[in-house]
């Protein structure tokens, strides 16, 4: 696995992705990645004033080692590293021979501009997702993912879900069994699959609203399975029934059971994507889980 970085790489699509590989080989007890960096220098900053790293390798002196895989990370140099010549011309290069390439969030701008993504579906920050599309038109940019496997092209969203791609990578190469062995060691409360949204119901809606519905979206979400009626809310607001459903259908829109229903369909994916458990025990957990129904229109 060869990390391919820049000056103003992000560090922690760096770090995230090459611990849980680097934990890999620790849980099995083998060389199951050997990890490496490259640049165009033999020294890159993550940005100004930033962290200082020396590479493994640079392109000029790269030779015809076999790479397996090889992953480009994000950051605020993307610009200047998707208009780097050299870099350009060593991914069309190097990519031509690899079983896998991959991106953390904005990385993909510099797969893009190798020419590497044309015509295929992939992610990236949902902040960056627009440009990406402005910018090479060709790709089918799909901005509510957590990453996008497309042939051999893998591509995350930000940060943090380069650990989702890298376990999302340990799965398909050694089994289910050493990437949850890998999740577990790096403390990662639930392993997403690429399915899941980058920007959940919960935080969309703690964003739009202060106290008390940011109090009240905080309550639910801790007691998604208990009865939680419309009375029962305007309670925890401290409000009548009546000025509540205003107050509340004007700041998000829809009603209080809408919202209800949608943090407990998420909830209920996130589990069942996590592993094998069943409806009911589902339903245990979060509370009924009903569909959103279209209206029949009768001609």
């Amino acid at each position: 696995m060869v990390f391919v970085l820049y000056d103003g790489f992000q560090p922690l699509d760096l770090a995230g992705p090459w611990q849980a590989f680097s934990s890999a080989n620790e849980e099995a007890g083998r060389k199951l990645y050997r990890l490496s960096t490259i640049a165009a220098a033999p020294v890159v900053t993550t940005w100004e004033q930033g962290l200082r790293m020396q590479v493994d390798g640079t392109f000029e002196h790269d030779g015809d080692a076999p790479i397996d895989m090889m992953l480009v990370p994000g950051g605020p140099g993307v610009d200047l590293a998707s208009a780097h010549l050299e870099m350009r011309a060593w991914l069309r290069r190097r990519d031509a021979a690899t079983r896998r390439t991959s991106s953390v969030c904005t990385g993909a701008f510099v797969l893009a501009s190798a020419g590497l993504l044309n015509g295929r579906a992939v992610t990236t920050h949902w902040r960056s997702a627009d440009r990406l599309r402005q910018l090479y038109p060709a790709l089918r940019v799909q901005d509510d993912r957590i990453f996008i496997e497309s042939g051999k092209y893998w591509t995350s969203a930000g940060v943090t879900a380069g650990i989702d791609l890298a376990l999302a990578l340990i799965e398909r190469d050694f089994g289910s069994a050493l990437s949850q062995q890998v999740a577990r060691r790096l403390v990662v409360f639930m392993r997403r699959d690429g399915d899941q949204r980058q920007y959940s119901q919960t935080l969309r809606m703690q964003d739009r609203v202060a106290a008390p519905f940011r109090d009240l979206v905080e309550k639910i979400e801790a007691r998604l399975s208990a009865r939680w009626s419309v009375d029962d809310m305007a309670d925890a607001c401290q409000m009548s029934r009546r000025t509540f459903q205003r107050k509340f259908a004007a700041h998000f829109g829809v009603a209080p059971t809408e919202v209800l229903r949608r943090l407990r369909e998420e909830r209920a994916s996130v589990l069942q994507s996590a592993g094998k458990i069943s409806k009911k025990s589902v339903e245990k957990l979060v509370g009924p889980v009903h569909k959103k129904t279209t209206p029949q229109t009768h001609r």
